[in-house]
This record gives C-alpha cells, sequence and structure tokens, in this order.
C-alpha cells in the first residue's frame, strides 16, 4: 500500500484480502485504517462476536477536529458507507482473491460488491483537504447476511449524519428507493406411513402444496398494490427453497419451505408476514389435522429519498445521471432511521455481483473518486 496509489491498485489490495461473511472483517478495517491517518481522523471501532464466536468491527472515522472526546458521537453532513463483507466464492474461481485487471476491468470477489466503492472513498481521503470537511466515512460488518453491523450502528446511535451515501454497485446512477428484503420459513408436519397406506398417515408435502398455492394467492394480493418507481411496481413473493420426506415409498412426516418477499417502500415490511399467518389460521380452523408454524427469519424494509432532496440533486449533477429506484435490498434504511438523508450509490453493475464474472470498470472507479470529492466539497462544507 501506497498513498499515491491508484484506485484501481487499491482495490486490488482490497479483492486480495478475503473477507466473506462467514469470516472475521478485521484484515479489510486494518487495511482501511492505514489511509485514515491518525493526525487526521479519529477512528472508532466497534467489535462484537457473531452467533458463530467471529469478531466483527464497525468503523466510524470523522475528522479529528469534529471530537473533543474519543468517544463523542460524530456529528456530520456526509457519511460515505460501505460494508466490508462479501458472499463466498467457487474453490475453481482464482480470480476470487487473486485479482486481475482485464480489458480495462477489475475481476474478483467484491470488485464491484462493494470494494470497489471501499477503494473510491480510500482514494477519497488521500486528498488531506477533504479532513477539514464534514464528512465520515463508516464501514460495516455482515451486511451480505442481514446488514447486522448497519442494525447495530443504529441500535448504538453511533453516528448522526444530515446525509449519506451508501456504496453499492448502481453504474454510478443515484438510487433513492429501494424495495427491502424479508424471508420467513415454514415448517409442515404430517405423519409418516408406509406409503400402501396413507389413510393412515398424512403427507406434509400435500399440505405444503396446499399453503404455497395460497401463498401464492398473497403474491397476487400483494401486485395490486403498486408503486410505480420499482421494476416490478409492487410488493414480490418468491418459495426459492423447499424441503421435505426421507423415501420414496413413506408418507412425508416433514415439509419446509423458505418464503421471500421484497417490500416497497411505504408499505409495511411486515404487511406478507402477517397475511401468512392469517392464512395458516384460516388454515387450519378449516382442517384441525392441519399442522404448519411459519417463523420470519429476516424482515428488512425498504427507504425512499424524495426528489427534492439535496442530496439527490448534487449526486444527479455529478453524475450527469437521473435518480432511479432498485429492487434489491442495501442498508439505507438503517442510515435513514438514523435520520440521513439517503442515496445508494456506486461503480459498478449489480448483475454481474455474486458471480465468477464480477468485475468493474476502471473508467466508473476514476469517476467515482471525483463524484464523491466533489460531493465532499459542495454538500459536506467546512462547518468551523
Amino acid at each position: 500500500m501506497s498513498r499515491s496509489s491508484s484506485v484501481a491498485e487499491i482495490l486490488l489490495d482490497l479483492i486480495a484480502i478475503p473477507s466473506v461473511s462467514s469470516a472475521s472483517n478485521r484484515a479489510v478495517i486494518d487495511y482501511a485504517r492505514q489511509w485514515l491517518t491518525p493526525n487526521e481522523w479519529v477512528i472508532q471501532t466497534f467489535p462484537y462476536i457473531d452467533p458463530n464466536g467471529i469478531e466483527k468491527i464497525n468503523l466510524v472515522a470523522s475528522p479529528s477536529r469534529l471530537l473533543q472526546h474519543q468517544d463523542d458521537v460524530p456529528s456530520v453532513e456526509l457519511a460515505l458507507v460501505c460494508h466490508t463483507d462479501t458472499v463466498p466464492y467457487p474453490d475453481n474461481w482464482p480470480e476470487a482473491v487473486h485479482p486481475k485487471v482485464i480489458n480495462g476491468r477489475v475481476y474478483g470477489r467484491g470488485a464491484c460488491d462493494v470494494k470497489g466503492f471501499l477503494a473510491c472513498i480510500l482514494a477519497v481521503v488521500e486528498d488531506p483537504e477533504i479532513s477539514e470537511q464534514s464528512l465520515a466515512v463508516v464501514l460495516t460488518a455482515d451486511e451480505e447476511i442481514g446488514c447486522v453491523g448497519a442494525k447495530r450502528l443504529l441500535g448504538e446511535k453511533r453516528l448522526n449524519a444530515r446525509n449519506a451515501v451508501v456504496g453499492e454497485p448502481t453504474q454510478l446512477q443515484p438510487v433513492v428507493a429501494g424495495k427491502g428484503y424479508a424471508l420467513g420459513e415454514v415448517v409442515v408436519r404430517g405423519k409418516a406411513v408406509h406409503s400402501a397406506f396413507p389413510q393412515a398417515g398424512r403427507s406434509a408435502i400435500l399440505d405444503a402444496a396446499t399453503l404455497i398455492d395460497s401463498i401464492r394467492k398473497i403474491g397476487l394480493r400483494a401486485a395490486t398494490e403498486r408503486h410505480e418507481r420499482f421494476d416490478p411496481p409492487f410488493t414480490t413473493l418468491n418459495i426459492g427453497m423447499i424441503s421435505g420426506g426421507t423415501a420414496k415409498n413413506i408418507v412425508p412426516a416433514e415439509c419446509r419451505f423458505l418464503v421471500e418477499w421484497r417490500p416497497v417502500p411505504g408499505q409495511s415490511e411486515r404487511w406478507i408476514a402477517d397475511l401468512i399467518r392469517e392464512e395458516l389460521a384460516r388454515a387450519q380452523e378449516e382442517d384441525p389435522g392441519l399442522q404448519a408454524t411459519f417463523e420470519p427469519i429476516r424482515i428488512d424494509p425498504g427507504f425512499e429519498t424524495g426528489r427534492q432532496s439535496k442530496l439527490v440533486g448534487e449526486l444527479e449533477r455529478l453524475s450527469r445521471n437521473a435518480a432511479v429506484a432498485v429492487a434489491f435490498g442495501t442498508e439505507a434504511p438503517y442510515l435513514k432511521k438514523l435520520g440521513a438523508e439517503t442515496v445508494v450509490f456506486g461503480p459498478g453493475d449489480m448483475m454481474t455481483a455474486h458471480s465468477v464474472e464480477e468485475n468493474v470498470p476502471v473508467e466508473e472507479l476514476e469517476r467515482c473518486v471525483e463524484i464523491l470529492k466533489r460531493l465532499a466539497y459542495s454538500l459536506a462544507k467546512n462547518d468551523k
């Protein structure tokens, strides 16, 4: 690492540091700390231990002139927010943590989701005058498995920011609205018997099929409540995994399936969960022999920022791109709950994320650095 490194070189360093969500993110945090020199930035770290006993770390860095004491909560005009974990990668993809630049693109796990944006942040803070602005750098853990780090920052109120840019691959389009993400599991229990005598048992899979059809109808109902910023313009449902049974000639005693939904902003993220519970209760009232439970696993809200926001206007002007909405979930709702006007923004295309084709154009990285610098000077004014 050199203080004169290009943004692409910083990204190559970051990709070479494995940071899947199942492992500690300390190495990425330690790398980032090197760019936030102690005489310019106060670095606050907030470690925690995940359910598997692994250390995870959130980091908040702000210019030293903004804090009188190390434990103060920084109050800034602009926060640049980036998660530090990645999804797993296959063993037969050598570029995953041995990145390469091919035809002007950096390939590797996290290239666009979202170490590319982190590299841009670190390139921005190379500018010594950036530390004269009302700015914070926020690095989070465990975004890929439920925005865990961002939720902890919210619960602990570690930051007070008027505006926040949350890094995600948006091809440098300001994202001002995003769907939430929710997941729950339905467990259906029957009675196992020899399949030659099905009347002596009860098929959990057949009962599950009945419930799945009812959930399909919930999806049709959700499609009638539209939010035209999105494509598709409504809360979507998906049953992506199902398991049950032990052998072809045994009536199955158990069936499990996962229900995923992506709520539009302005709609309760718990609405679909409530409808599923109501449907299970109705089905069990009609058929007392039906045994089924539903448990939410994760419920994250959507977010929406008004186009009249100064942050939105500045990013549209600087990027020369109109604001858009996206269907994937981000940490943005939790920055909104902290009181910040929030936009999702960054280099790269989400269509390549989570795949062996993950990459980011070097040109977009360089443009992103310039946009963030200009944003810091135009929005995060010197508040001396």
